[in-house]
């Protein structure tokens, strides 16, 4: 009998054990990658809005030597409150499911005006016919750099349905950690003291395990090398990465004192209540 409960036992602390990683895991992506106001921290943070600007003044530049214009022509056609107000645009889109589209009417302004004012005359017919093709390639760059396109809907659906995936698995692992704590502590409720000792385990399995996956990932993976579309989404990138498995590791310690708090507490309060019983018997 007894060989059966700590069977069911170490059952349950794996069920424990699995549901907490999971819970930790889970609201890690809530906080981070699923939350639309962390990414906007995290591009102020990293000086996202400035980086964008000098990309898009770098693409500019190899588009002045074809196009026969003065340089001047470039000179703040884009400022870095515009990209901000379209980078909200674009994350709108893809969290809250806008639908937004965003203008390059302020862009086409100021180039136009540039334009004009370095030319110094009326544009001839051949002239307007070139300003136009002209305006719409850097205007089709600064959509490319800003990375706006037509699957951000596409996007936004695919998190409706993982936002909806998390709230219902956030709700079946918490009933699975009370449930499998509550099972653990009646199936040794004879010592119901030291039954802390073998939630502590699960806790402590839970946040070792979170220390190693991070360990493993910086250890596999050189996070600040990562390059994925241009420079500034990089770095952002870069930064949220860190800053996950500074998080996972930090919940992993976390949950790693707290277990040994209970495995320490829970086994010294059983062997002295143990002793005591000892001398009253």
């Amino acid at each position: 009998m007894n060989t059966v409960i700590k069977i069911i036992r170490f059952i349950l602390l794996i069920v424990l054990t699995v549901s907490i990683i999971a819970l930790v895991f889970i609201n890690i992506a809530s906080s981070t990658i699923l939350n639309k106001e962390y990414i906007l921290g995290k591009m102020d943070e990293t000086f996202y809005y400035m980086d964008i600007r000098e990309e898009l003044e770098n693409n500019f530049e190899n588009y002045i030597g074809q196009s026969g214009f003065d340089e001047e022509v470039m000179n703040n056609i884009v400022t870095e409150e515009k990209i901000k107000e379209d980078t909200g645009i674009i994350l709108s889109n893809i969290y809250d499911g806008t639908s937004e589209e965003i203008s390059t009417e302020e862009i086409e302004q100021n180039l136009r005006t540039n334009i004009e004012n370095s030319l110094n005359h009326d544009l001839t017919a051949t002239q307007e016919k070139m300003v136009n093709q002209y305006i719409d390639t850097i205007c089709e760059q600064y959509l490319n750099i800003m990375s706006h396109t037509s699957y951000e809907n596409n996007i936004h659906n695919v998190l409706l349905k993982i936002n909806g995936y998390i709230e219902l698995a956030n709700k079946v692992l918490i009933i699975s950690i009370a449930v499998s704590a509550l099972l653990i502590i009646i199936s040794d409720y004879k010592k119901i003291i030291k039954a802390l000792s073998h939630l502590g385990i699960g806790l402590f399995a839970s946040g070792t395990f979170g220390i190693i996956v991070d360990m493993y990932i910086n250890a596999k993976i050189r996070i600040d090398n990562i390059v994925i579309l241009n420079d500034a989404i990089s770095e952002v990138i870069r930064n949220i990465l860190n800053n996950i498995f500074i998080t996972i590791r930090n919940q992993g310690v976390i949950l790693l004192v707290i277990g040994i708090a209970l495995i320490i507490v829970g086994n010294g309060i059983q062997t002295y209540l143990n002793k005591k019983q000892e001398e009253i018997d």
